[in-house]
C-alpha cells in the first residue's frame, strides 16, 4: 500500500468516524484506524551500546560502597564488610558452608584483588590492633 493511499484512506475513515453515531460501527473504524497509525515495530535486534575503554585503575571499594549505613564507617571497616559479603555470597552460590580454611583461602584471594587503597585501609587497622 502506497504512503498515499494509506493518507487517503487514513481521512476517508476519520471522516466516517465523525460522522456515524453507532457505537458498533465506531469501533470497527476506530479498529481499523489504530491499525494503520501503528507504527511498524523495529525488526532485528538493538543498537549496541558504544565499546568504552576500561578504566586501567580500580576504583576502590572505598568509593564503591555507598549508603547511609556505611558511610558512618571507617574505610577499613567497610572494605571488611565487602570482604565478609562476598564471602557470604560465595558460599550462597556453593550452596554450603564453607570450612575456617575454606573462608581464610577465600578472604585471601579477595584481599589479594583489591586495589592498593584498601589494602593499605585494611593493614593499617592490622597495625593498629597489632599495637595494643
Amino acid at each position: 500500500m502506497s504512503k498515499q493511499h494509506r493518507t487517503k484512506l487514513i481521512k476517508s475513515l476519520e471522516q466516517q468516524l465523525e460522522a456515524t453515531d453507532d457505537p458498533k460501527i465506531k469501533a470497527d473504524i476506530s479498529r481499523q484506524l489504530t491499525k494503520l497509525l501503528a507504527k511498524p515495530s523495529r525488526k532485528g535486534s538493538p543498537r549496541k551500546p558504544e565499546a568504552t575503554a576500561p578504566s586501567s585503575t580500580k576504583l576502590s571499594i572505598i568509593d564503591r560502597i555507598t549508603g547511609s549505613a556505611v558511610d558512618t564507617l571507617s574505610d577499613w571497616e567497610k572494605v571488611q564488610h565487602w570482604v565478609i559479603e562476598q564471602v557470604e555470597k560465595l558460599q550462597r552460590e556453593q550452596r554450603r558452608k564453607f570450612t575456617t580454611e575454606e573462608v581464610q583461602a577465600a578472604i585471601k584471594k579477595l584481599i589479594e584483588g583489591l586495589s592498593a587503597r584498601d589494602r593499605a585501609a585494611l593493614e593499617s587497622q592490622n597495625t593498629e590492633k597489632d599495637a595494643v
